[in-house]
């Protein structure tokens, strides 16, 4: 799982989680179990705060906005469905509080420094064609340029390691947008690194 560091830069963390543990552990925080909530902000404070952080221009705006997400956590423990894993429920009550708080404001987009994104596909992924520090630069440009329905599309899905139901179900399109989607964005990274490359 990529991850945001305290330098502000992303780097890779081994993510097993088990979302039984993690339904259980919300399921205490209904009941009002403080270590619940710190056990859960400890395995999805960073994943919480990078993607707010990444929406957000000003720096203490997104500090509010991680608060009121843990705050409406505690708050709407019991109103969990089941029906996701708590990490995309969390992400749902982020993106909710960022709307509350910017008002549909454009948001700029966070460069992904250094940061290598694997991508399935049976074309030579952007991955594939990233063999130098100069190339990774190239595929990084590229991904800044991509349009913003494309780029948080892919931002969740190869950063986030979100499904693409999980993805759907949070940015609120059908799955089939999201497919279509990942791979609008897999094609213009490929065009746009095979242009570079001539």
């Amino acid at each position: 799982m990529v991850v945001e560091n305290e330098e502000g830069r992303f780097e890779l963390r081994a993510s097993s989680r088990d979302s039984e543990s993690d339904e259980s552990l919300l399921a205490r925080v209904g009941e009002g179990d403080e270590r619940a909530l710190a056990e859960l902000h400890a395995r999805y404070g960073s994943i919480v705060w990078s993607f707010v952080l990444s929406r957000v221009e000003d720096r203490g705006v997104a500090e509010e906005v991680n608060a009121d997400v843990w705050l409406g956590c505690w708050r709407s423990a019991r109103a969990f469905r089941h029906g996701s894993r708590v990490l995309t429920w969390l992400l749902g009550i982020a993106k909710r509080q960022i709307y509350m708080r910017v008002r549909r404001k454009c948001l700029p987009q966070v460069p992904l420094d250094e940061v290598t994104c694997d991508i399935a596909s049976a074309d030579p992924s952007p991955v594939d064609l990233v063999v130098s520090v100069e190339e990774t630069a190239l595929l990084l440009a590229a991904l800044q340029e991509l349009p913003d329905n494309l780029a948080e599309i892919v931002r969740l899905a190869w950063v986030y390691e979100l499904s693409y139901p999980e993805i759907a179900q949070l940015v609120g399109v059908p799955v089939g947008t999201v497919k279509s989607r990942v791979f609008r964005a897999r094609g213009l990274l490929i065009e746009r690194l095979r242009r570079d490359d001539e």
